[in-house]
């Protein structure tokens, strides 16, 4: 078995969980020859990996006292006024969002994983992760490891152990703010693994570079296409396109959204032409 580290994958998207990371991995790991990967899909969402996680469960404020000032953008979403409490429904709502959300599908997926879980916060969070998140990321790594030629393997998915791990009291996984996971981490230190392994807090994710592209060298281009769709989109289009006019934050992903709304509109009336 070859394990790969951050200067074999490239440092600026070993932690990347948007397509473009996952894009040069597969092609890197092709590169090498390699033809079975086993991936770590899995426990992030069972066993409380993600720092909006820990946004949640412990609040802004200890997530940024325990070293994470690198997540400061997407605290801010969670500071409200200290008499008006945060529903945790409301508050995975906030943070997984980077764009609009006008119909409320969002809210409302999370809404519904919170009731659910009767009433157990973590497993709410990964219901929440299961029903938003998860499925393009599942469909992005299998569809870019068939593409390569790769066969992807994913221990952590065995039926028993997702099961095990959905069922598992929150203090099994978590208990600090900035090292999610708690039994994996207490599973590697017994069988004496080192220190930097199961202490590591240096997993943390990349904002995509896409938004900063977008809003920097490929302004004018970018609003050329939002634009041309713009002059022929039907009223249900116009809000997100009009959105993606203004450029947004790092972690805001409206102004991508309208891109790639535009891209496909402006497709569509090609082949409508045709």
């Amino acid at each position: 078995m070859v394990r790969l580290d951050h200067d074999q994958l490239g440092s600026d998207v070993a932690g990347d969980h948007h397509g473009g990371g996952r894009l040069v991995q597969a092609v890197k790991i092709s590169d090498l020859g390699l033809r079975v990967v086993v991936g770590g899909l899995g426990p992030d969402e069972f066993l409380m990996g993600y720092v909006r996680q820990a946004l949640v469960l412990f609040g802004p404020d200890a997530v940024l006292a325990a070293g994470m000032d690198a997540y400061k953008p997407l605290a801010a979403k969670l500071m409200h006024a200290a008499d008006e409490p945060l529903d945790p429904a409301e508050a995975v709502t906030r943070l997984i969002l980077r764009g609009p959300d006008p119909q409320g599908r969002v809210r409302d997926l999370v809404a519904d994983a919170f009731d659910r879980a009767g009433g157990d916060l973590a497993r709410g969070l990964t219901l929440a992760d299961l029903a938003t998140a998860w499925r393009p990321l599942v469909m992005t790594s299998d569809k870019l490891a068939s593409a390569y030629a790769l066969e992807r393997r994913s221990p952590y998915l065995a039926r028993d152990l997702v099961e095990l791990s959905y069922r598992l009291p929150a203090d099994y996984k978590i208990t600090d703010p900035a090292q999610g996971k708690r039994i994996l981490r207490d599973a590697a230190k017994a069988l004496g693994l080192p220190r930097e392994i199961w202490s590591s807090r240096d997993k943390l994710g990349f904002a995509s570079p896409v938004p900063r592209w977008l809003n920097g060298h490929l302004t004018q281009w970018t609003n050329q296409q939002i634009h041309a769709a713009l002059a022929q989109a039907p009223p249900a289009f116009r809000p997100l396109l009009e959105g993606g006019l203004n450029p947004g934050g790092r972690f805001d992903r409206t102004r991508m959204q309208a891109l790639m709304a535009a891209a496909w509109f402006s497709d569509q009336t090609v082949r409508a032409a045709a």
